[in-house]
């Protein structure tokens, strides 16, 4: 920076020997310009150290965001986890009541399936022998129609890759 104001003071004295030259020998006060350099000079460096301590803010600011995308993932991680492990407890518990439904008698499951959420009786249905689930719905149709119907709907539809029509599901 410093070379940059001698050599700016330099060309000015060049130019201000120039002009006196050509304005009748009249001088331009080359102190009051170097002063004015000397100022300007001053601010750059004091914009300098403001540019640098905040580059060094947004320094710590980026490490404190990359530690907490870091913990973000962790945690993300962690949920998958947890998710994964309850649909596998979910699905064990599924299968162990496809097991006691499908030695129970078609009457009863059938009055056991209309109070459960239909979903899950689904999720029932399409795990068992299409003997029992053929059973348990015949008897589902005798008691409540409307519900069979829905169940029948519902373990009919099987979504194909890359459908790209939204099939509205039947209201309970």
């Amino acid at each position: 920076m410093k070379k940059l104001v001698i050599i700016l003071t330099l060309s000015l004295f060049a130019v201000n020997t120039i002009y006196a030259q050509q304005q009748d020998n009249k001088v331009i006060d080359t102190t009051a310009i170097l002063k004015e350099l000397r100022e300007k000079e001053k601010n750059l460096n004091i914009r300098e150290a403001d540019l640098n301590a905040k580059e060094a803010r947004l320094n710590a600011m980026e490490q404190d965001l990359l530690a907490r995308e870091s913990d973000i993932k962790k945690i993300r991680d962690e949920v998958s986890a947890q998710l994964k492990s309850l649909s596998e407890q979910q699905n064990k518990e599924l299968d162990n009541l496809v097991k006691v439904y499908s030695t129970s008698k078609p009457k009863s499951v059938a009055n056991i399936i209309t109070t459960m959420d239909i979903d899950t009786a689904v999720s029932i249905f399409s795990r068992m022998t299409p003997n029992v689930a053929g059973k348990i719905l015949n008897e589902l149709g005798k008691s409540n129609p409307e519900y069979a119907s829905k169940m029948a709907e519902r373990l009919t539809y099987q979504p194909v890759f890359g459908d790209d029509k939204k099939r509205q599901q039947p209201k309970n």
